[in-house]
């Protein structure tokens, strides 16, 4: 828990790529849309647009730019309430987000301590969202290389 950085990077990189580009949500009560004549009906099925959110500028100044100084306390309360939605939000937020982030961290932690990862050829760069995926996913997959860290490096790694 101690680790803020990893926290930041794994926020970061569910900002860039969330798990669903969107959240289905129905109006449990007439709500009139704010600066607008738009009012949402009782019953209407609503789409978040989680992904658009998290790449707008207005929220997170030059998205496509990995930057995970964006999630450090002070940045995060410049931005409102809901513009970091990666597993919903309020009562329908996943039940299982804090597990999931407990055992990425772990398995990222573990990872990186014994391995040393690069981005294989085949990965087709800029990355390209598969369409046709439920789950937000990228065409041709993500091919990594990876090698094991020499025990000088571990060594190193563990005094830091």
């Amino acid at each position: 828990m101690d680790m803020e950085y990893l926290d930041r990077a794994v926020n970061e990189t569910l900002r860039k790529y969330p798990p669903l580009a969107g959240l289905s949500r129905i109006c449990t009560k007439e709500y009139k849309v704010p600066g607008s004549h738009i009012v949402l009906e009782k019953g209407v099925r609503v789409m978040i647009p989680v992904s658009g959110i998290h790449h707008d500028p207005d929220y997170y100044p030059n998205p496509e730019i990995f930057d995970p100084d964006r999630f450090t306390e002070e940045n995060k309360k410049t931005r409102p309430a809901f513009s970091f939605l990666p597993f919903g939000e309020g009562p329908r937020v996943c039940i299982g987000a804090r597990f999931g982030m407990m055992q990425t961290k772990v398995g990222l932690s573990a990872l990186l301590l014994n391995y040393e990862f690069s981005v294989n050829s085949r990965t087709e760069e800029p990355l390209q969202y598969d369409i046709h995926s439920f789950i937000i996913s990228t065409k041709g997959g993500m091919w990594l290389d990876f090698k094991k860290c020499s025990g000088d490096t571990i060594k190193l790694l563990r005094k830091e």
